[in-house]
C-alpha cells in the first residue's frame, strides 16, 4: 500500500443550503437502485464548488480527500456520474474463480452512492455530462447547467476498437461488445457479467473448446496484468468443475505485457493442463526455457528472462468471425520466424482491444495527448491550459502513471489534499513523491497466491512523475483482498 495513511472521516454534516435534494430508492449497498437528482441549484456564494466529473475510485478519492481536509465545511463537493452504482473492477477477476476467501468475507463488487455522500458530506447527482465550458467555468448535463470553481476531470478510459479493426463496421463493432466483450470498464458490470454468463453456460454444457482471451496489443492500457490475472482464474473454474477446456491466452506479445516472467512461472507450475499461452502448452514453455539454456529456478531473472523470450511464439489478432466463431490472427512461432496466418475455434472469447482516454475529456477545451489524457502542467495535476481544470485516474497525461485502480487511488489522495490546501490556504503544491503504488494479481486459489508489484515515484527535473524502483513479488492471496478493502470501500462505505 502506499505510505499515505489513511485518514479518520467525518460524521454526516447536515447539508448546506447550496447541496442538491436526493431521492433514494433503496439504502441497501447491494442493490441497483437509482439515484435521482431534483435539479442543478444555484451555487452558494459562501462555498467554493469543486465539481468531479467520474463518481470512480479516481474521482471519488479526490472528493473524499478534499472533505477530508475541510473541517470547517468551506468546499462544496459535487459529483456528476452517468451510473447510479459503481461496479468495481479491481479484484473482480477473482468472480471467475470462484474463490472462497473473497465469498467467506462477503466481499461486495457493487456500490451505490449513499454511504459516500453521507459520510464524506458530497453530493452525487446522476446524469449524463453534454459540454463544458471552461471560459465560464460551465458544465451541461442532461439535468441542466452547473458552475464551478475548480473541476476534477475523472472519467476513465475509453475503447478503441478502430485502431485494432480498421475495417469493422458499427455493427461489427457493437457485436464484440456484446459478444466477445472487453469487460475492462465499470459500466454497472455489464461486460464483466456477460462473460460470467458466458462461462457458467459453457460448464451446462460440457466446458468443451477453449476459453479465449486476447489481451490488448500494446500502448497505455488500463491494469497490463488483468488479462493474465483473468487467465488464471478461469483456469481455477475449469480445474474446479473439471472441464475438458482450456484457456488459451492469443497475445502479440511473446509474454505476458506485466509481470512477464512470474506469470510464465505460475502458468508452468499452477496451470500446467489448463492455460495455452499462443499455441504453448507449460510442456512446451518450460522446453523453450531449456533450449535458451536456463531452468525454472533461474529463467526469471531480467537478463534471462529476456532471452527466454525469444524463443516463444507470438499470435498478433487480425480478424474475428462471430457466426463461426472463429478468429484470424498472425503466428510467429520464434524470434527469427516471419510466421504465418492461423486460425482459432474459441467457446468464449474476451478480446480487448486498445485503450484511449475517455472521450468526455474531449468537451473541455484543454490540452489532450494523441491518447486522449489531458496534459498536465510539470509538478502539477492541473491542466497545463487551465490551472482550475484537475485532472484524476486514467486520464492523466504528461506524468507516467500506469492507469490503474491503485494509481487512481493512491494519487486521487494527493490530489484532493492539494485541492483543499490550495482553496484554504493559497498552498498550490503536490508532493508526488508520496506516492506509493501496489497492485496485486490473483493467481492460484488452492493454495491462494498473489502476484505483488511495488513502485516507488521520482520526480524529474521537468517535473515530470514517473515509476522509479520496481518490486515483484509472490505472497499469499488475502494481501490482495485487504489491498481491495482499503482501496475501494474505504471511499464507497467509511
Amino acid at each position: 500500500m502506499s505510505d499515505i495513511s489513511r485518514r479518520s472521516f467525518f460524521k454526516f454534516l447536515t447539508l448546506t443550503a447550496g447541496a442538491t435534494l436526493v431521492t433514494h430508492a433503496s439504502n441497501n449497498d447491494s442493490s441497483l437502485h437509482t439515484l435521482h437528482k431534483t435539479k442543478l441549484l444555484e451555487k452558494n456564494s459562501k462555498q467554493k464548488r469543486v465539481v468531479v466529473v467520474g463518481g470512480g475510485i479516481g474521482g471519488l478519492t479526490v472528493a473524499e480527500n478534499i472533505k477530508a481536509n475541510d473541517p470547517k465545511n468551506e468546499i462544496e463537493v459535487i459529483i456528476l456520474e452517468r451510473n447510479s452504482h459503481y461496479f468495481a473492477c479491481p479484484m473482480s477477476n477473482t468472480l471467475f474463480g470462484e474463490i472462497k476467501e473473497v465469498e467467506d468475507e462477503k466481499i461486495p463488487f457493487i456500490y451505490t452512492y449513499n454511504k459516500a455522500e453521507k459520510n464524506h458530506n458530497i453530493d452525487v447527482i446522476i446524469t449524463e455530462m453534454i459540454d463544458a465550458d471552461v471560459s465560464k467555468k460551465m458544465i451541461t448535463t442532461t439535468l441542466g447547467t452547473i458552475e464551478y470553481d475548480y473541476v476534477v476531470v475523472a472519467p476513465g478510459i475509453d475503447y478503441n476498437y478502430k485502431k485494432l479493426f480498421p475495417t469493422w463496421s458499427s455493427e461489427k463493432i457493437r457485436r464484440a461488445t456484446k459478444e466477445t466483450p472487453a469487460a475492462m470498464f465499470a459500466d454497472s458490470g455489464k461486460e464483466k457479467y456477460i462473460l460470467l454468463d458466458q462461462l457458467h453456460a459453457w460448464k451446462e454444457e460440457g466446458g468443451e473448446g477453449y476459453f479465449v482471451i486476447v489481451p490488448p496489443k500494446g500502448g497505455k492500457v488500463r491494469c497490463k496484468p488483468a488479462s493474465y490475472e483473468r487467465a488464471c482464474m478461469v483456469s481455477e473454474y475449469i480445474k474446479k468443475y473439471n472441464l475438458p477446456g482450456k484457456v488459451y491466452i492469443l497475445d502479440n506479445a511473446s509474454s505476458p505485457k506485466a509481470k512477464g516472467p512470474v506469470f510464465i512461472d505460475i502458468f508452468i507450475k499452477e496451470h500446467r493442463d489448463t492455460i495455452v499461452f499462443n499455441g504453448m502448452s507449460a510442456t512446451e514453455m518450460e522446453n523453450r526455457i531449456k533450449k535458451a539454456g536456463f531452468t525454472l529456478e533461474n529463467f526469471k531473472k531480467k537478463a534471462n528472462f529476456s532471452k527466454v523470450t525469444d524463443f516463444f511464439a507470438t499470435c498478433s489478432i487480425e480478424d474475428v468471425d462471430f457466426d463461426k466463431k472463429e478468429i484470424q490472427f498472425h503466428y510467429a512461432d520464434s524470434f527469427d520466424d516471419d510466421g504465418k496466418q492461423d486460425s482459432l475455434k474459441y467457446a468464449i472469447a474476451n478480446i480487448i482491444p486498445y485503450h484511449r482516454g475517455n472521450k468526455t475529456a474531449e468537451l473541455f477545451d484543454v490540452k489532450r495527448d494523441a491518447w486522449g489524457g489531458v496534459i498536465c502542467a510539470p509538478n502539477k495535476i492541473y491542466s497545463v491550459s487551465d490551472s482550475t481544470v484537475y485532472v484524476a485516474g486514467d486520464i492523466i497525461g504528461y506524468h507516467k502513471f500506469d492507469p490503474s485502480a491503485q494509481a487512481s487511488s493512491t494519487v486521487g489522495m494527493l490530489t484532493g489534499e492539494s485541492i483543499a490546501k490550495r482553496i484554504l490556504h493559497g498552498k498550490d503544491e503536490i508532493d508526488f513523491t508520496k506516492v506509493g503504488i501496489t497492485c496485486f494479481s490473483m493467481v492460484s486459489t488452492a493454495p491462494l497466491k498473489a502476484i505483488e508489484i511495488s513502485k516507488t515515484i521520482v520526480v524529474t527535473k521537468e517535473g515530470l512523475a514517473k515509476s522509479d524502483k520496481t518490486k515483484l513479488s509472490i505472497r499469499e492471496g488475502m494481501g490482495l483482498i485487504g489491498w481491495y478493502q482499503a482501496m475501494v470501500e474505504t471511499p464507497f462505505k467509511y
